[in-house]
């Protein structure tokens, strides 16, 4: 385009000087006439109607009359037409239209309409008016109208083809990120999939914990010889219960959550937040058939040893297990919160309960001796195995991420 430019202005330059009319000015003369501080030319008048639309710097070339003028730079001009003591009308049009300004005997018109009237003028001089313009379009508009429409289509064609480019990459784009994001969904179905047959083995929807009600089975079983020691010890016993039963519903619904994961990441850390609540869950489960053992048992060091263990961390009040289950009932985007929380809690339990020493063969021996009494199917060696292993889990898991 710059190259076409400067052929058009070498074009104005040498027109201006083989055609010496007093209605044409170069750049410098039209600069010099809007520069001037008292003027009637049109272009110094309109100059800052005109100056809206062309610079100065790209002015090229200006013809003025009595009534109008046309400013004109590489691409387009700009038509003021006085009309009126305080009004004008303006026109910016592309170069390739200027051939539509036109004079009939008493007007001035663009493409077939009245822009204005021309009053106090002969048809002589609108004649000229006419002829001038139309020198200006043969000689030098037109010739380099052609180039000029031609470089535009050029110029156009090559902004269309950028264009598409543009749009085809942004779609491939799309596309890529449409198949990525497939392909990750896909994976994080297939990772919920294998996560939901780890923890739900039978396939019945619910997580796999211990099953049936041993605890409340064994409690009624010795409620006689636990009330002949301290009935308030079965109110309290009750109130295990009732946390077991919570704790065991809260697994179920952070289970149930995990279908709904957004990503991999968050997979995993639900996970790791629900094992650590089956692997709490058991460790209270285990813990609290033996407080029930101790006691009718005797074995007054071991049951204080749970009870206070299981008083300090509020056992005997499920009234935050009971937050949570509501807390999960009617969740909505806190999940995610309500989760760290929830491992937090789990943590402290743990970590408070590992530190129970009472646990000995001959201990666990007494536990399976009074489930298989009221006929359970839980093992004490496989509850203990399950708790175990995941104790190991955890401490190869911090292990590895200290060593990260």
């Amino acid at each position: 385009m710059e190259g076409i430019k400067q052929d058009f202005e070498k074009r104005i330059d040498k027109y201006l000087t083989d055609n010496k009319n007093k209605y044409l000015f170069s750049k410098d003369e039209t600069l010099k006439i809007s520069k001037k501080l008292f003027s009637i030319s049109q272009i110094k008048i309109h100059k800052d109607r005109w100056n809206e639309y062309i610079s100065e710097s790209d002015v090229l070339l200006s013809i003025s009359l009595n009534e109008l003028c046309v400013i004109i730079n590489e691409s387009h001009f700009v038509l003021v037409i006085q009309e009126g003591v305080l009004s004008d009308t303006l026109k910016y049009k592309s170069l390739l239209e200027f051939n539509k300004i036109t004079f009939s005997k008493s007007n001035i018109l663009y493409d077939g309409n009245i822009v204005t009237k021309i009053s106090g003028l002969g048809s002589l001089n609108l004649s000229k008016y006419q002829e001038t313009f139309q020198n200006v379009f043969d000689e030098l508009i037109y010739p380099y109208s052609k180039v000029l429409k031609s470089e535009l289509l050029r110029v156009e064609n090559i902004k269309k083809e950028q264009k598409r480019l543009k749009e085809e990459q942004e779609r491939l784009k799309e596309e890529q990120e449409r198949l990525k994001e497939e392909k990750r969904l896909k994976e994080l179905q297939v990772s919920q999939t294998n996560v939901l047959s780890e923890l739900d083995k039978d396939g019945n929807g619910e997580v796999d914990v211990v099953e049936g009600n041993d605890f409340n089975t064994l409690l009624k079983k010795h409620q006689k010889s636990i009330v002949e020691v301290d009935r308030n010890y079965v109110q309290q016993f009750v109130k295990v219960s009732s946390y077991l039963k919570t704790k065991k519903g809260n697994i179920q619904s952070i289970f149930n959550s995990i279908k709904d994961t957004p990503n991999q990441d968050v997979l995993n850390e639900y996970v790791d937040i629900l094992k650590g609540e089956i692997h709490t869950y058991n460790l209270i489960l285990f813990n609290s058939l033996n407080m029930i053992v101790s006691l009718v048992e005797d074995d007054m060091i071991t049951f204080y040893e749970i009870h206070e263990m299981f008083d300090t961390l509020n056992m005997f009040d499920s009234k935050h297990e009971k937050d949570v289950s509501q807390k999960l009932t009617n969740i909505g985007d806190g999940l995610e919160s309500l989760m760290y929380e929830i491992r937090n809690m789990g943590n402290q339990i743990s970590d408070s309960i590992d530190k129970l020493t009472y646990v000995t063969e001959e201990s666990n021996k007494q536990l399976q001796v009074q489930l298989s009494q009221i006929h359970s199917t839980l093992k004490v060696g496989n509850l203990i195995s399950t708790i175990n292993t995941y104790q190991n889990y955890k401490i190869n898991k911090n292990t590895k991420s200290l060593r990260g």
